[in-house]
């Protein structure tokens, strides 16, 4: 500052928001748009965060260290609740964002040194037989619930994740040489 040479600041929500946008051009092409969502969710959450710890909107990165990111996973499992594994996908999205800076060479350190999160395995529960049967003979009193159990069910059926389910056209379906329809997608 003595010699007029000042170290221009470079602020972390800007460099968010940027890396959103860039996301949000390639969208379809290199992202899809939960992957755009994800982000955005993110960065929101970041913000709140800024607000609740510092109060403030923005921060700059230099400041990021070790102390804010465990503040941050604290944040997000204690006040907003979220679970264990999705706090670990936030903030390995944050991840992204300072691993961009420290490529631009903006940051000298990561603050994410020493810093250790776990996933936690997941046991889901699977559908008997009796339960899926309960719901092919329900019926709803609206057209749309009976759509959606339709879907659900032709899901469960055929293996196909929802996504993929919505993708479908009729060039996805196919009859074999025994008469027998099948789908066809990647």
């Amino acid at each position: 500052k003595l010699l007029g040479t000042e170290i221009k600041c470079r602020m972390l929500v800007p460099i968010f928001e940027n890396h959103n946008n860039q996301i949000e051009a390639l969208l379809n092409d290199e992202f899809a748009p939960g992957t755009l969502e994800r982000y955005k969710t993110s960065l929101k959450h970041t913000v709140d965060f800024l607000q609740w710890k510092f109060s403030v909107s923005d921060i700059d990165i230099k400041k990021i260290d070790h102390a804010f990111i465990t503040d941050y996973e604290f944040y997000l499992s204690s006040v907003r609740k979220c679970n264990n594994n999705t706090a670990v996908k936030y903030i390995k999205n944050f991840g992204k964002i300072i691993r961009i800076c420290i490529a631009n060479g903006w940051l000298d350190k990561s603050p994410f040194v020493n810093y250790k999160s776990k996933v936690k395995e997941v046991e889901r529960t699977f559908l008997v037989e009796e339960e899926i049967q309960s719901l092919v003979s329900k019926e709803f009193v609206t057209e749309r619930l009976n759509q959606v159990k339709d879907i659900f069910l032709f899901s469960c059926f055929t293996g196909l994740a929802y996504i993929d389910v919505k993708k479908l056209t009729k060039n996805n379906i196919t009859i074999n040489n025994k008469k027998k329809k099948w789908i066809y997608t990647n």
